[in-house]
């Protein structure tokens, strides 16, 4: 009998805490508002494990946005994120759970714990549960905040595509706007180091200085920004990222930009005197005859393509045949630039096949050359 006695009073103390504990969260069945984020703040002081597991019953018997982010507050000061992480999970309406979120995010000001739960995210999380957290991390008004995304930003990882990554990047260019440009341009050019997401982060270069109004054009001063960051990252990449960038600035309407770049393209067909050397052929024919005048042309990369500049001195090489051709001389360009006068001579002659297969008897002539400034 003693034995027993000392055993329930040993036990005794526990018990009524534990009682007391149970009491607390008892009360997600019956709390409301403010009460409801009192009584769970209650029960993390009483027992933050038994708080963290009465967290999605506290979280369901909210009934609006203010207390469900008063009880995330209360978990993430306690350092309880599992939870919390989890919570957006169980809201099916996406617009309710963006509305928490970013509720959440804008108390980063007053709760500063936040920033660790949302760095801690992008460690914790896997894509698309991270993904869900994109309106708090945007809403997040803090510099530390800011120092994270910009150096987690900058280190991409190494595969061609990362969803969570992709969606700090959607942060960061909806947090910074243009002013996310250089921190992108170090990511694109790791990337290329690195085998990363270079494209995905090439995309939001764009995006960063797409105005939020639909429709509206990219200010003046953001497009020469962007245009200036695309060729800084051409030029420290390997040709073929080199060549996507060029792509993406010609079809931009930005071609001098682009033509500035075939030297990063084509780094082993650059002259000595730092021009590019193409090949041009004008052809004659007429009565299953054909006269081929080709020229080397010489162009200092101003151009994506030399075709408009050459047509006209190429068609004004003398006449050979007898005869006339039906219409103007067709007018033909190598379309990269060429190594040497040698592969030149391979490309002419690849030509002068094509009209021989034609069923034509083919002369060549290498006329004057072409210099473009």
């Amino acid at each position: 009998m003693t034995r027993l006695i000392l055993a329930l009073t040993l036990l005794a103390p526990g018990s009524a805490l534990a009682g007391k504990c149970d009491a607390l969260a008892s009360k997600a069945d019956s709390a409301k508002a403010d009460a409801l984020v009192s009584a769970y703040t209650e029960l993390m002081a009483c027992d933050k494990a038994e708080a963290e597991a009465a967290y999605s019953e506290f979280v369901r018997a909210a009934e609006d946005t203010d207390t469900t982010v008063g009880l995330a507050v209360v978990a993430i000061e306690a350092q309880a994120y599992l939870p919390v992480w989890s919570m957006l999970d169980d809201i099916k309406d996406y617009s309710q759970r963006d509305a928490i979120s970013k509720a959440v995010g804008d108390q980063c000001k007053d709760h500063p714990d936040i920033v660790n739960f949302l760095q801690g995210a992008y460690f914790g999380l896997k894509n698309t549960a991270f993904g869900k957290w994109d309106e708090a991390l945007i809403s997040c008004e803090s510099d530390s905040l800011q120092t994270f995304i910009d150096n987690t930003a900058a280190a991409p990882p190494a595969v061609t595509y990362d969803e969570k990554y992709n969606t700090l990047l959607k942060v960061l260019v909806t947090r910074q706007g243009p002013d996310a440009l250089p921190v992108l341009q170090r990511a694109a050019v790791e990337a290329a180091t690195n085998g990363g997401p270079f494209n995905a982060i090439i995309e939001k270069m764009n995006d960063a200085v797409v105005p939020d109004e639909l429709g509206a054009d990219i200010p003046p001063e953001d497009r020469k920004r962007l245009e200036k960051v695309l060729v800084s990252v051409a030029g420290a990449v390997a040709p073929e990222q080199a060549a996507m960038v060029a792509d993406r600035l010609f079809n931009a309407g930005a071609e001098k930009a682009a033509a500035s770049l075939l030297p990063n393209i084509y780094p082993d067909k650059v002259q000595s005197d730092g021009s590019l050397l193409y090949g041009v052929a004008a052809i004659e024919n007429c009565d299953n005859q054909a006269y081929i005048h080709y020229a080397a042309v010489t162009e200092p990369a101003k151009r994506w393509s030399i075709m408009a500049d050459v047509e006209a001195p190429a068609r004004g090489a003398k006449q050979r045949l007898k005869c006339a051709t039906d219409g103007s001389w067709p007018v033909i360009a190598t379309s990269e630039p060429v190594a040497s006068e040698a592969d030149l001579m391979i490309w002419i002659t690849d030509v002068q096949k094509q009209w021989e297969n034609k069923g034509n008897s083919v002369k060549v002539r290498q006329e004057k050359g072409i210099a473009l400034n």
